[in-house]
């Protein structure tokens, strides 16, 4: 797996997707909110993509406000994978889990899934980094004995009890044989620099609501598994993200169905 070859820079890798895919950068975002914990935009189709909003990184309203208020063809929304403002940098994601919806239908995807059950073949005397402290795999990583696990955070509330700032990334994730990416993580602007650092990675997983851009863009990155999210009753979604709804409440009222999208050549050593 070391030798999967792919491009570390994630932004590169969306523009050559659009490049492949011209006609997607003539599709526009009609809508587009952010919320407390999630932001959305919705497609020309009304088709609605979430990412999480990082607002402890807000740092100012964007410059763009009145292009975003107002509706935007992805192409012109492309210039934001460079932008300091941590609202367009959302919202530009949000837009291509949107474009993920419809993309990602017309690949082959595994349903009632979890990741660990896709990574049981490695998970022997390994190294495990997880970027993001998504709570249920880094607890059951935890239970295991015959694994080292790093857990890195963004957030300083969830820092202490084996949890480290993401500072330490620097001193750990060269050492991971199996790097998790919570796909808030892609927003960030020092994504390519995680990328480079896990690089020697065997496996390299991305999941969560924020992880469903169209698996082309996440596999040349650098992925070889990608658990997603499709969204049921888009406008509901829509609404419920500007009241405040977080993933697990949008799971509870069944909103979404969790998908995992997995390379070839981890598919067959898992069988």
């Amino acid at each position: 797996m070391k030798d999967f070859f792919y491009k570390i820079v994630l932004s590169k890798n969306v523009k050559l997707f659009f490049e492949e895919h011209e006609e997607l950068k003539e599709r526009e975002i009609v809508e587009a909110g952010v919320g407390l914990l999630y932001s959305y935009a919705k497609l020309d189709s009304k088709t609605v993509g979430i990412y999480y909003s990082f607002l402890e990184e807000f740092n100012g309203p964007p410059p763009a406000i009145t292009q975003l208020a107002d509706g935007f063809k992805i192409e012109k929304a492309l210039r934001f994978l460079e932008s300091d403002n941590m609202v367009e940098r959302v919202i530009l994601f949000a837009s291509l889990t949107a474009l993920g919806q419809e993309y990602n239908k017309k690949v082959k995807t595994l349903k009632n899934v979890k990741l660990l059950e896709l990574l049981e073949p490695y998970l022997k005397n390994r190294v495990v980094a997880v970027i993001g402290y998504l709570t249920p795999i880094v607890k059951e990583l935890w239970r295991r004995e015959n694994l080292e696990v790093y857990v890195f955070e963004r957030n300083r509330t969830r820092i202490g009890d084996k949890v480290l700032s993401d500072i330490f990334e620097e001193k750990y994730l060269e050492k991971a044989d199996i790097v998790i990416f919570t796909g808030a993580a892609l927003v960030l602007p020092n994504i390519d620099r995680l990328l480079e650092l896990s690089k020697n990675a065997e496996i390299r997983a991305v999941v969560g609501p924020s992880a469903s851009l169209p698996v082309d863009i996440l596999t040349r990155s650098g992925f070889h598994i990608i658990g997603g999210s499709f969204i049921k009753e888009s406008e509901r979604v829509a609404r419920l993200v500007m009241l405040g709804a977080g993933y697990r409440t949008l799971k509870k009222l069944g909103l979404i169905e969790e998908f995992f999208y997995v390379i070839k050549e981890v598919r067959e050593v898992g069988g």
